[in-house]
Formats: structure tokens, C-alpha cells, sequence
């Protein structure tokens, strides 16, 4: 059961600090908003878009809304993190067209630089700003919404330093699949297209069987999981640049408008109707 330290909520900002004392696998899901999420103590694999991570105490995992992720459980050990959950709006009085606080969070290839180990986060005092965030949210003061937002706006112009720094270095400390990589990137190009088993297995030369195998131990996702919450997420998209429900069922590769009915809303917990007008 999650036993809350610290919570905050307000206009496109959400801070939580939790402790799980005996925590179950996170399944599959995405935000539609950015998630910075500080990881202090716990035994676990971070699966992002592919990529699985490995986590140790302090490690900051980073994921946009774009990014399907999960987290697996090694053991039953306690499990603490804090994590925070911000949309562009809450800084954009801040952004310039000389400067994007956001360009290293967005414009990433999908599941790749999401981990900032835990030794920049302490060296650079992500750790440190973090924890003046916490303080600051808890003084109930006129100013200390405004010592918030500075306190977030500095942590994410050092983030951006590190990745800037780092720049492949981060990338190439982990251990990726090669195929793997190639069959997400053939999905995500081709999700309009009706994608099997067997179409994956002669376009990549690969058992279909073994690549359910590796996809899932390589992912965290199975194959059709993986398809289609990519194909929601498009439809999302679509939906709200003024397609039809019935169009963008079959621009995202449904064949039937029911299935994609019944999909749409277990993962968003909308109707595509009630998702458009949200």
C-alpha cells in the first residue's frame, strides 16, 4: 500500500513523494503531460518505448507524453520515489525563441537519454533543488508558488545541461537490442498498416515466437500491447485535429470500429467523443 510523504497539486504542476512498502508491477501506460520521476530506494527495471532501465538509488528517469512506459519489480523490497508531474503551460511564460527549457525532453528519439544517472544528480544539485521544491511547497506563503516555479525553471535548465553534456555518452552506457530497435521503429511507421506476427517475422527474418520472446524481455510490452497503445495514442492525435471517430479508426489501422471503440477507452478512459470535447 502507498504511504504519501508529501503531495502537492495545482495549475499543470503535481508533486507526489510515496513509499510502497511491498510494490506491485506498474503496468503499461502514458501521461499526457511531462514526468520527472526521482527514484530513491527499491528494486526495479524501467521499461521506456523498448529500453529497459535498470535503476539505483538517486537515478532521474525523464519521459515526455509521447513515451509508453511500465515498471517491473524485481522483489518485494521498499520502494520509494518521488516524481513530478508538469504540462508546458506552467513554464511557458518562461520560454524564449533563444531558449527551449524543453528541447532536450522533446526532441528525443523515443526511449532513448531518459536516464540521468545518480551521480550528475547529486553533482549538479538536482537533488538538492528538488528538496528546496518540497520545502518551499510545504510554507503555505503568498511567495512560495513563485519560489517554486524558479526553483523548477533552474532544475530544468541544469537537466538540459547534463543531457547536453552527455549527449551519446548516456546512450551508449546501455545496452541495446538492434532489432528490437528496428521492429518499434517499422511500428511506429507503419501503424496504419494491419501488423501481424507473420509480417514482422518475413520483414525481419526473426521467429515469430522467439520475437514475442525477446520483444517482451527487451520491452516490458508484448507485441500487440505495444501496437496498440501506439495506435491510440495516434488516434489521440488525429481526434484532435478535427478527424472523425470512424476516419481515424482506420487511419491508426483498426478494421473495425467496435475493437477501437473498446481499446480508445480502456486506455484513455474516454469515448473518442468524450475525448474530443475533453
Amino acid at each position: 500500500m502507498d504511504k504519501p510523504i508529501l503531495q502537492y497539486n495545482s495549475n499543470n504542476f503535481f508533486m507526489n513523494h510515496v513509499v510502497t512498502e511491498s510494490p506491485n508491477d506498474v503496468a503499461t501506460h502514458i501521461h499526457d503531460c511531462y514526468e520527472l520521476f526521482h527514484f530513491i530506494s527499491g528494486d526495479l527495471t524501467y521499461y521506456i518505448e523498448g529500453q529497459a532501465y535498470k535503476l539505483y538509488p538517486n537515478d532521474l528517469i525523464i519521459t515526455n507524453s509521447r513515451e509508453l512506459h511500465r515498471i517491473v519489480f524485481n522483489s518485494k523490497s521498499h520502494y520509494e520515489r518521488k516524481y513530478i508531474h508538469f504540462k508546458p503551460e506552467y513554464i511557458s511564460p518562461y520560454q524564449t525563441d533563444e531558449y527551449s527549457m524543453l528541447s532536450y525532453i522533446e526532441n528525443r528519439k523515443l526511449g532513448y537519454f531518459n536516464r540521468i544517472p545518480a551521480k550528475d544528480v547529486l553533482a549538479d544539485g538536482i537533488s538538492d533543488i528538488w528538496d528546496k521544491i518540497e520545502k518551499a511547497s510545504q510554507e503555505f506563503s503568498p511567495e512560495s508558488p513563485i519560489l517554486m516555479k524558479s526553483l523548477f525553471i533552474q532544475m530544468l535548465i541544469t537537466i538540459n545541461k547534463i543531457l547536453s553534456k552527455y549527449n551519446n555518452t548516456v546512450v551508449n552506457s546501455h545496452n541495446y537490442d538492434q532489432k528490437i530497435v528496428s521492429i518499434l521503429d517499422y511500428i511506429n511507421k507503419n501503424l496504419y498498416k494491419k501488423i501481424t506476427l507473420d509480417l514482422l517475422q518475413t520483414e525481419f527474418y526473426v521467429n515469430k515466437y522467439y520475437l514475442c520472446h525477446i520483444f517482451k524481455k527487451s520491452t516490458g510490452f508484448t507485441v500487440f500491447e505495444y501496437i496498440t497503445y501506439k495506435r491510440i495514442m495516434r488516434a489521440m492525435e488525429l481526434l484532435m485535429s478535427g478527424n472523425t471517430a470512424l476516419d481515424v479508426a482506420h487511419a491508426v489501422g483498426f478494421g473495425d470500429y467496435s475493437t477501437f471503440f473498446k481499446a480508445f477507452k480502456n486506455i484513455t478512459g474516454y469515448s473518442p467523443k468524450q475525448y474530443y470535447r475533453k
